[in-house]
């Protein structure tokens, strides 16, 4: 297994002629419990975690084929998270793929954690185009905490993702983490070995992106 050289935090093997692809994320202090940082259903904390996981995965070129809930929250959240996960995987059209995971029943946490990983298998492959030559956008904007809820209109819809992903002018999807689209504007030019100026996203470039509530399009110079 190794480092997906194209994808975000993605990692990658080869089985056959198939290319498949892991990524994963977590939350903490976010769901129902009354000591949470954040208050909203376990359905929203799965959703955006697999969110998080699946935008990776397609960076990657990736769909996925199953996922991987991990749940800290209790038994009587394990509905409610496999829901969020459900309704992350229609939006892609990926409805086909399990869902599966575990939970910590012995011990009762203080407050919420959630972790996903996503297997998924490769269907373009992202490294054979030219990444110099592209003209870049931000899908979405930059959220964080109860923004994500608030401003849920700037939050970019995950079916566009996918989108992206089958478009053949589309050359690269790159999410936004918590460290801003700075950052990850930085670690894209270092991982694909770009040297190129950061253009104008039009938005606070340092500022968290939370769930992956935004990612930057390399799409093709000159291609409507």
């Amino acid at each position: 297994m190794n480092k997906s050289l194209f994808g975000r935090n993605a990692m990658e093997w080869q089985i056959g002629d198939r290319m498949m692809v892991m990524t994963s994320d977590n939350s903490g202090g976010i769901g129902e419990k009354p000591l949470d940082e954040v208050n909203v259903p376990y359905e929203m904390v799965a959703y955006f975690a697999f969110r998080v996981a699946v935008m990776d995965c397609l960076s990657a070129g990736a769909v996925p084929i199953s996922v991987i809930v991990h749940n800290f929250c209790g038994d009587d959240a394990w509905t409610k998270l496999v829901a969020g996960v459900r309704q992350g995987l229609t939006e892609i059209g990926a409805d086909g793929a399990a869902v599966t995971g575990s939970t910590e029943s012995n011990m009762v946490m203080q407050q919420s954690a959630v972790a996903v990983t996503i297997m998924g298998e490769r269907v373009r492959d992202f490294s054979m185009l030219d990444h110099e030559q592209l003209e870049w956008s931000l899908a979405g904007k930059p959220l964080v905490g109860m923004e994500v809820v608030e401003r849920a209109a700037d939050v970019a819809p995950l079916s566009q993702g996918r989108v992206q992903l089958e478009d053949p002018q589309v050359a690269l999807i790159w999410p936004v983490g918590s460290k801003g689209v700075a950052a990850e504007w930085a670690k894209l030019c270092d991982q694909l070995g770009i040297d190129a100026e950061m253009p104008d996203f039009g938005v606070n470039v340092m500022k968290s992106g939370g769930p992956a509530t935004c990612w930057i399009v390399g799409r093709k110079r000159g291609v409507e």
